[in-house]
């Protein structure tokens, strides 16, 4: 073994050793089908038809239930019991009053069809005549058929009674029926009164084999009397009437076997305790039953893969013993893949392994010092691409300003030349602000509001502003110039064509993890979709006050990253909103 371990090749011995696990998973696996396919075929032979034909039973066993119950209530409400008592007394009915009677059983009938759909016909024998619904046909005369249902009904010791499975012999249509006979229950006097409840074979077998897959057999059911209660499929009957096949029915619920016509079938049955002692039985040919055969395959090819990647994990392990050098230099490169450029290379071989480690650390130690580099340029361009933004002050508003100074010094409105001096000073020194880039949300305001009062200076009777401004908030950092743009836009923007009545409304609050910002206005308002296709351009619209909306927009994103957001609405002369989401940690501290 050692002289084929070290005089071959490495692909050799790698071959030699895949081809060592796999004859072993293809020896186990083969062995494992065999036993597996008994397993599945006699579990499927026992619980699962075992199973399927208790639910059956059960579910036979209940619309029975309910056919009983449903005739008793039938035979217990009023126009029932009036037929009972004209019964009773002998009564000789007028042809108003048959008809009145006749109609009033008539709904009854369709009532109780309604709530037991599988009743097609309902009959009722009295000594004043037979009921029946109208839309039933009655067969005129009388068949032999009919005669022998009358007499066995007439010859059975208690009623109710349940007939087996026979045409039909009352009504038009030719429907195969079980006859449900029974006397109604509210006097003794009534024992003449025959009630005929025929219910359809058709639908009682799908009910009964509705929890049955498709390939799962058929069904058999015997009465008491051990006659056929449904009518047996052509190719089981001589099996379904063979004494020695019914002899083997003995318990409450079982399986055999049986030998019919050259096949041998699986028979799964059990007892329905109401009729009492009928019996279901289910038949399935035990060759369809073996097409399930496929099942066993996906069994085998899944042991088969199973032993596969078995026989892989024990090659690695082979692999592993001879790669282990390669294999440490590996896991090292993953983790360098996951952001760890900690990690270095360290053996005490000096091998070809070692001397590519070697090269690994120092292409490790260059990459870090290329991306602190990279670090402090990114750093230091953001921070001049902020200020750059910062000083983007439109000069058009220093020019409308200074000439309105000088307007209202000419005109003699020298209180209102001094104001606006006044906020223009303030307004530069706040912008300003030290040649910080943070700034406090009271700051913001105040800048915002010199900035108002120029501008209202400027566009008389043009605008009213407010503002919403918890105290909490009011000492939160913020990124300075953030509002003055959004009001500069609607005043420049929102309001252009209109020359009274423009509202701006200011909300600033917060949420656990955001400071929001609101500037509302009523003016002309803009195309959200556009102007937000437009905050990532490299190209400015000024005419739709893109242009505001994207410095503010750009200084978030440089400053806060994708923590930060930026909201729109718009409703044109109504509502226009921009809102800004400043999370309440991150963004540089100085």
């Amino acid at each position: 073994m050692k002289w084929l371990l070290y005089t071959n090749s490495f692909k050799t011995r790698l071959w030699l050793a895949f081809a060592l696990a796999i004859t072993l998973s293809l020896v186990v696996s083969g062995v494992t089908s065999q036993f597996m396919a008994s397993r599945v075929l006699e579990r499927k032979s026992t619980d699962l038809n075992q199973s399927l034909i208790n639910k059956s039973t059960q579910a036979l066993e209940e619309k029975l239930r309910k056919v009983r119950t449903s005739t008793l209530t039938f035979t217990m409400n009023q126009p029932f019991l009036q037929l009972v008592a004209a019964v009773r007394e002998h009564a000789q009915l007028s042809d108003y009053e048959r008809f009145a009677l006749g109609r009033s059983i008539e709904n009854t009938i369709f009532q109780l069809k309604l709530i037991e759909p599988s009743i097609k016909t309902v009959l009722i024998r009295t000594p004043i005549g037979e009921f029946y619904a109208e839309q039933d046909k009655r067969i005129a005369t009388e068949s032999a058929e009919e005669h022998a249902l009358n007499e066995r009904i007439e010859a059975a010791e208690s009623v109710p009674i349940w007939t087996e499975s026979h045409v039909d012999p009352l009504f038009e249509g030719g429907r195969r029926v079980l006859t449900f006979a029974t006397r109604p229950v509210s006097s003794v006097a009534s024992d003449n009164i025959h009630v005929l409840i025929n219910v359809e074979e058709s639908y009682l077998r799908r009910y009964l084999t509705e929890n049955l897959g498709e390939d799962s057999g058929d069904m058999i059911v015997y009465n008491a009397s051990g006659a056929m209660a449904f009518d047996a499929p052509e190719d089981l009957r001589g099996m379904a009437e063979a004494p020695d096949f019914q002899a083997k029915l003995t318990e409450e619920r079982g399986y055999f076997e049986y030998k019919h016509g050259g096949n041998v079938y699986l028979a799964n049955y059990s007892r329905v305790s109401f009729p009492d002692n009928w019996i279901v039985v289910n038949v399935q040919n035990k060759a369809d039953l073996y097409r399930e055969i496929n099942r066993i395959k996906w069994i085998t090819a899944g042991t088969i893969i199973l032993f596969g990647v078995l026989a892989i994990f024990l090659t690695k392990g082979m692999t592993s013993f001879l790669l282990r050098p390669m294999i440490k230099l590996q896991h090292l490169m993953k983790r360098v893949e996951q952001n760890d450029l900690l990690v270095r290379y360290e053996s005490k071989y000096d091998d070809e392994f070692s001397r590519l480690g070697q090269r690994f650390n120092r292409m490790l130690d260059e990459i870090g010092a290329l991306i602190e580099n990279l670090k402090d340029a990114e750093t230091n361009k953001r921070k001049a691409e902020i200020k750059a933004l910062q000083s983007q002050i439109d000069p058009h508003f220093l020019y409308n300003t200074l000439n309105t100074i000088l307007w209202k010094s000419e005109s003699n409105e020298h209180e209102d030349a001094r104001d606006m001096i006044v906020a223009l000073s303030l307004l530069f020194r706040l912008g300003l602000n030290n040649g910080r880039e943070r700034t406090t949300i009271r700051q913001e305001i105040e800048h915002v509001t010199q900035y108002l009062l120029i501008q209202q200076l400027c566009y008389e009777d043009l605008f009213r502003y407010t503002m919403d401004v918890p105290a909490e908030v009011m000492e939160l950092p913020s990124l300075k110039l953030l509002l003055q743009p959004l009001v500069e836009n609607s005043i420049l923007h929102g309001f252009k064509d209109m020359v009274t009545d423009g509202r701006i409304m200011i909300r600033i609050g917060k949420t656990p993890k955001h400071l929001s910002i609101e500037v509302e206005d009523n003016g002309q308002g803009f195309d959200t979709a556009a102007v937000s296709l437009q905050l990532d351009g490299a190209e400015s619209k000024r005419e739709q006050g893109g242009y505001a909306l994207r410095n503010v927009y750009n200084r978030l994103m440089l400053y806060y990253g994708p923590e930060a957001a930026m909201e729109m609405e718009s409703v044109p002369y109504e509502r226009t909103v921009v809102k800004l989401l400043i999370p309440l940690t991150g963004g540089e501290t100085t």
